[in-house]
C-alpha cells in the first residue's frame, strides 16, 4: 500500500527540501504515540503534517519499519534513523538500533556510535564504548573519519581517566583535530587559530608526563601553548612550582597493572645458566595497545642471591628503553621470579615486533619449558617469537621471562 500509494489518507512535507511524503493515519497512529496525537488528538493537524527537521532518507526507514517491521541502516545513518526514532517515540525500532550498536562496534564505528550513545542517552551502552576506546585508541584515532568527531565527544574522549594512549600522542590528534576545523570554516591554520579552535580542550592533556626534551621539543616548537603557559608546565616538569598555579590538568591516568604469564611454577626446570654473560631475548607481537612497566624473570631457589642486570626493550629493531645496569638482591623472600621495571611504562602498538632482552650476571637461575607460545590477558594477546640472534637458549617455548607487567 505504501509502496504504490494505495488509498493514502495523510501528506508530510519531509526535510529541508519539503519532499511530499503520502501515508495513511491509521498506520502511523497505530505505530507511533506521537503521530497518534498529531492526526486524532485534541490538537491534530487538519492540514499537511510538517517534519521539518528529519532528512527523508531517514523518514524513509521510519516508514518502512511502521509498515513492515523491517529497518535498513549504516553506521552512517544509524544516528538519524535513531533521532527519527526517538522523536516519534516508535519504542521497537530504539530497541532494535540499541541492538544493532551493541553488536557493531568496530573501530571504524565506535565513534559515531559514541556520539549516538550520548546524545540519546544510552547509558547501558555507554561504559562499553568507553572501554573499546580506553583501551586502545589508536585505531579508534587514526581513519580520517575521527578528525569529523564533534567537539563535545572529543572532550569527553580525552577526558577518559583511563586511556590508554600517551600524552604526545593526544596532543598530536588535536592539533590535527583542530586544523581540520579551520579547514571546514575557512579559516587560515596558524597556531592562534588551532589554539582557538582547541579551546579549553588542551587543559586535559598531561604535559607534565612528558619529559623536558619531548616537552621542549615537540610543543615548545609551536605557539599552541602560551608562552606563560609553556614556562609554567616547564616548571611543573622539572618540579619546582605549585601544580595549581595553572590550569592543566594534572591527576594521572588511571590504570591496571596484570601481569601477562607465559610460564608457571609447574613450568620450570633448572638450570639456566649465565656463565657466558650472553643475553636472554625474545621477540613479541601484540594485538592491541597496552603499556609495559617491567620484565618478569626466573631467579634462584635458594636465598640469598644477587645479580647485576641490564635490560633493553626494541620496537622493530629500534632501542626504545634501557634499564640501566644495576644490582638485584633476594634476601628475605623464598619468592623465585622478580620483576625488572622499566625507567617508564612503553606504550606498545599492534603491527610492530617487539624484542626484549635482559643480560644477568650472578648464579645459576631456574628457566621455563612448554611455555605458551600466545597468551591472552584482560583482551591483550602476545604472541612470542623466538629471536633470531644470541639468546642465551631462551626461546619462545623456553627460557627467561616467564612474564611481563603490563596495564591498560
Amino acid at each position: 500500500m505504501l509502496t504504490h500509494q494505495i488509498h493514502c489518507d495523510v501528506t508530510l512535507r519531509v526535510g529541508k527540501e519539503d519532499k511530499l511524503v503520502r501515508a495513511h493515519k491509521y498506520v502511523l497512529s497505530s505505530r507511533s504515540p506521537v503521530f497518534d496525537a498529531m492526526l486524532y488528538g485534541d490538537l491534530a493537524e487538519s492540514d499537511d503534517i510538517i517534519v521539518p527537521d528529519i532528512e527523508p532518507s531517514s523518514f524513509d526507514a521510519l516508514l518502512r519499519f511502521l509498515y513492515c517491521g523491517d529497518v535498513d541502516f549504516s553506521p552512517d545513518t544509524v544516528t538519524s534513523v535513531l533521532y527519527a526514532a526517538h522523536i516519534y517515540g516508535v519504542d521497537d525500532l530504539v530497541t532494535k538500533i540499541k541492538l544493532y550498536l551493541d553488536q557493531n562496534i568496530t573501530n571504524e564505528t565506535v565513534l559515531i556510535i559514541l556520539e549516538s550513545a550520548k546524545l540519546f542517552n544510552l547509558e547501558d551502552l555507554l561504559e562499553k564504548y568507553e572501554h573499546f576506546i580506553e583501551s586502545d585508541p589508536f585505531p579508534v584515532l587514526q581513519p580520517p573519519s575521527a578528525l569529523e568527531v564533534t567537539k563535545e565527544t572529543l572532550t569527553y574522549i580525552i577526558s577518559l581517566e583511563s586511556l590508554v594512549m600517551d600524552e604526545l600522542e593526544i596532543y598530536h590528534f588535536l592539533m590535527n583535530w583542530s586544523e581540520n576545523q579551520c579547514d571546514k570554516v575557512g579559516m587560515e591554520k596558524t597556531d592562534p587559530n588551532i589554539r582557538a579552535m582547541m579551546g579549553d580542550l588542551i587543559y586535559s592533556i598531561r604535559f607534565h608526563t612528558m619529559n623536558l626534551d619531548t616537552f621542549v621539543k615537540d610543543v615548545c616548537n609551536r605557539e599552541i601553548v602560551h608562552a606563560q603557559e609553556k614556562l609554567s608546565l616547564q616548571q611543573v616538569i622539572v618540579c619546582s612550582v605549585e601544580k595549581e598555579n595553572t590550569k592543566f590538568k594534572f591527576e594521572e591516568r588511571t590504570c591496571e597493572t596484570f601481569c601477562v604469564v607465559r610460564g608457571e611454577r609447574k613450568d620450570i626446570e633448572r638450570f639456566w645458566a649465565y656463565s657466558r654473560s650472553l643475553p636472554d631475548c625474545i621477540e613479541f607481537t601484540v594485538n592491541k595497545t597496552v603499556r609495559i612497566h617491567g620484565f618478569v624473570m626466573w631467579g634462584v631457589r635458594s636465598i640469598p642471591y644477587t645479580y647485576r642486570i641490564q635490560g633493553k626493550l626494541f620496537a622493530n629493531s629500534k632501542e626504545v628503553s634501557t634499564v640501566p645496569v644495576q644490582i638485584i638482591e633476594k634476601r628475605e623472600s623464598s619468592d623465585i621470579k622478580f620483576t625488572i621495571p622499566l625507567p617508564e611504562p612503553v606504550y606498545l602498538a599492534p603491527g610492530v615486533r617487539y624484542r626484549a632482552c635482559v643480560r644477568l650476571e650472578g648464579p645459576e637461575s631456574w628457566g621455563g619449558q612448554n611455555y605458551r607460545s600466545s597468551v591472552t590477558e584482560h583482551g591483550v594477546e602476545l604472541v612470542f617469537y623466538a629471536h633470531s640472534g644470541k639468546t642465551n637458549g631462551t626461546s619462545h617455548t623456553r627460557g627467561q621471562f616467564p612474564g611481563f607487567v603490563c596495564s591498560l
